[in-house]
């Protein structure tokens, strides 16, 4: 396409059309270039109105730039690139087909394209335009001399000022042997630097690249790709590539509005923090130089702001790197941006220390982004890690590409949004002996407020449902429990400083994460999928102590809180995780229950007179094809203890385990389960003697045999009779 276009002008659609020739290309420009459209529509739909009226061959030329600009992304789908071409060539009266060979080679990528290839697509075409123009101005000789030449080549490409991006672009489409497909300068510089002694070195970038290329492709037998193990981390060690990074850069100025600091850094390029007192520190240098610069200018603040001085540029001039992606909020709007280079220093007022950058012409209303972003950019600090939010960050950057042509801004596909838990179905119901109906509605309730707690007396199976429920509505593997104590701590749950042995045999302290901060972690990498956290006893535990700053977050899910062991890092609360706590009402009632943890969390009860836990031992038992009798025993026990004791009321898991089948094995639960347990509870005011005669298992038999012949004495009085004959069905001899 290049070779046809800039050697005869033809189009590579339809070759009868002379596409690319000078006057059309001064057509695109008069159209496009001269007449800026500055509306906030997508950028195909005011491309669109631009080109209203043009000759075919110029839309056909727009229509072959912009396939110049999509071929070579890798970050682009084939299908995007594909739709984006065919509605400008439809915007033809008559308009050709789309070679299958361009359509396949859609497929392919060169390499990942950043802001200069996605949110600044119009200006990429027109500083395209702008070099066809120049390409036609220059004589006839010159340009046979560049299509033949790579370095003459490069000579016309640099001519022109043009987003590195479509530089580097363009010298690699003209001659692919010559010019490697990297896109990024720093990178190359990086190559040359690690490379140096593999060939001389001529002070010439390209040159070099090209002759270290050949020497490396003679040695290994053919091609060869500095982005490939083991040849990167040469040249980026100190850097997982595997995923970029993203952060927040708030702008601070000590006087003037920070809104006009986030338009110079849009309207010139870059980023920047003030660095006043830091002097001259170099990019890359660790965290101890970075804190020995700070300690020696900035001796008159306090050392808490040292420390976050210290922790803010280190990020900017080590952690942070050419393409990461960088955020910044004013005025309640979002921008994004790419860093395209290493730090420099500047005289400028405006911020001292600089990366250059690429920034979006889209900004986002805050109020609109989904909960775990808005809360990760709500975060505090002048530099702050947002690489959890990069998947949702670059979803925004390329929304605009993805779109239908006719969108009008950016959708937000990327909303993350609370998973929905699998429904309750017949199989559940029938495993658990509950009513299908009341399980759905708990699985609702924990889907509306993903924090509730089941409670009740004991033996009223609340740990179990809650672990069953959990196994339902996800994996295994995503499941965690924990039992709390009284001498359970915030350490013990979300992190703390634990003993460790190093190598020399020494013994130190290192922070360790707790079930809370791992399962968030987790489900952080994992948004599609519900994580529960089973709190077992959630009240024998100091809440106040065991939550700390996280009880913030169960009340607020957007937010963000600073963490104690972690001042430096806020953490979010991921919108997958869903807690459940279970409450034994017997230990403490649930009127006692602090009021800040009864309003972060939903409440439901399993007691044994209401459903679904007062027909659960009923159902078990017909279930296993097993006589009424233990059923009948519960409910005389529970009657005995009466409405006044509610809270000391049995349930039915006792009596539902293959210990009460054994011989004396239901004496034996009575004895040293059902008994120690009452006898706590009436602590101070029945003695021992006193709940043995009052609940023993031989009283409450006397209980249920004196209420059969109590039944039989009324049914045998005249009129007194019943027709149902389970009316006066009791417990068989055996209980």
């Amino acid at each position: 396409m290049i070779e046809s276009g800039l050697g005869t002008g033809a189009s590579f659609f339809a070759p009868q059309v002379g596409a690319w020739s000078a006057e059309v290309v001064n057509d695109l420009r008069e159209r496009y270039n001269d007449r800026p459209d500055v509306s906030g529509d997508a950028f195909i739909v005011k491309l669109e109105r631009q080109l209203k009226g043009a000759p075919d061959s110029t839309i056909l030329l727009a229509a072959e730039l912009l396939t110049v600009h999509a071929l070579p992304l890798a970050n682009l789908t084939q299908e995007s690139k594909r739709r984006r071409i065919e509605t400008v060539l439809g915007w033809m009266q008559h308009s050709p087909t789309l070679p299958s060979e361009v359509v396949e080679a859609f497929a392919e990528g060169s390499w990942h394209g950043g802001q200069g290839a996605h949110q600044h697509i119009w200006r990429w075409l027109a500083h395209l335009v702008e070099f066809l123009q120049h390409w036609w101005e220059l004589e006839e000789l010159q340009r046979q001399k560049a299509l033949n030449d790579p370095w003459e080549w490069r000579n016309a490409v640099r001519a022109t000022e043009v987003l590195p991006s479509l530089r580097e672009c363009l010298l690699y489409f003209g001659f692919p042997h010559h010019f490697l497909p990297i896109i990024n300068v720093d990178d190359k510089q990086r190559i040359l630097k690690s490379f140096s002694d593999e060939a001389a070195r001529s002070g010439d970038q390209d040159r070099d690249l090209f002759e270290l290329t050949l020497r490396l492709q003679e040695r290994h037998g053919g091609y060869f790709d500095y982005y490939a193990s083991p040849y990167v981390e040469q040249w980026r060690p100190d850097r997982d590539r595997s995923t970029r990074r993203a952060w927040l850069v708030r702008p601070r100025r000590p006087q003037g509005g920070e809104d006009a600091l986030v338009e110079r850094w849009r309207r010139e390029g870059f980023v920047s923090l003030a660095a006043t007192h830091l002097g001259v520190v170099e990019p890359g240098s660790d965290r101890h130089q970075v804190a020995a610069a700070v300690e020696e200018g900035y001796q008159h603040t306090d050392y808490a702001q040292r420390l976050q001085l210290t922790t803010e540029y280190h990020i900017f001039l080590t952690r942070m790197a050419s393409d990461d992606v960088v955020v910044t909020i004013v005025d309640g709007q979002v921008w994004i941006g790419q860093v395209t280079g290493d730090a420099t220093y500047s005289d400028s007022d405006e911020g001292r220390l600089r990366r250059p950058t690429e920034w979006a012409d889209q900004s986002f209303d805050v109020d609109q982004l989904p909960a775990p972003l808005a809360a990760d950019i709500d975060q505090q600090g002048a530099v702050v890690d947002l690489t959890g939010a990069l998947d949702a960050l670059l979803s925004l950057v390329e929304a605009e590409d993805q779109a239908e042509p006719h969108d009008e801004a950016p959708a937000l596909q990327f909303e993350v949004d609370v998973p929905s838990l699998r429904s309750a179905n017949a199989e559940l119901a029938m495993r658990l002996h509950i009513e299908q109906e009341w399980l759905q509605e708990s699985l609702d309730v924990l889907q509306d407020r993903q924090q509730v707690i089941f409670y009740g007396p004991p033996g009223t199976g609340k740990t179990y449902l809650a672990r069953a429920l959990a196994r339902h509505v996800t994996d295994p593997d995503a499941v965690r429990l924990v039992q709390f104590h009284p001498s359970y701590t915030y350490e013990d749950f979300f992190e703390g400083y634990r003993p460790v042995s190093g190598a020399d045999g020494t013994v130190g302290f290192q922070l360790q994460p707790g079930p809370l901060r791992q399962i968030a972690s987790e489900a952080r990498d994992d948004p599609g999928r519900p994580y529960v956290l089973i709190v077992d006893e959630i009240n024998r535990a100091n809440l106040a102590k065991v939550f700390g700053e996280l009880y913030y977050l169960l009340e607020y899910r957007r937010d963000s809180v600073r963490l104690q062991y972690s001042p430096g890092e806020s953490f979010t609360l991921p919108p997958n995780v869903f807690v459940v706590g279970t409450m034994n009402t017997a230990d403490r009632s649930i009127a006692l229950v602090d009021a800040a943890i009864r309003r972060r969390f939903a409440f439901i009860e399993l007691h044994p007179d209401e459903p679904p836990v007062r027909d659960l031992l009923r159902n078990w038992l017909h279930a296993n094809h097993k006589d009424l009798d233990r059923a009948f025993l519960l409910d005389a026990l529970n009657d005995a203890i009466g409405a006044e004791d509610r809270d000391f009321k049995i349930g039915p898991s006792y009596l539902m385990t293959a210990d009460t089948e054994r011989e004396g094995g239901l004496a034996r639960i009575w004895e040293y389960s059902i008994l120690p347990l009452l006898q706590e509870h009436y602590y101070g005011r029945l003695g021992r003697d006193q709940v043995r005669a009052r609940y023993g298992l031989a009283s409450i038999q006397a209980r249920i045999a004196a209420q059969i012949e109590q039944k039989i004495r009324d049914d045998s009085l005249p009129g007194q009779g019943t027709d149902d004959p389970d009316s006066a069905r009791g417990p068989s001899d055996e209980a």
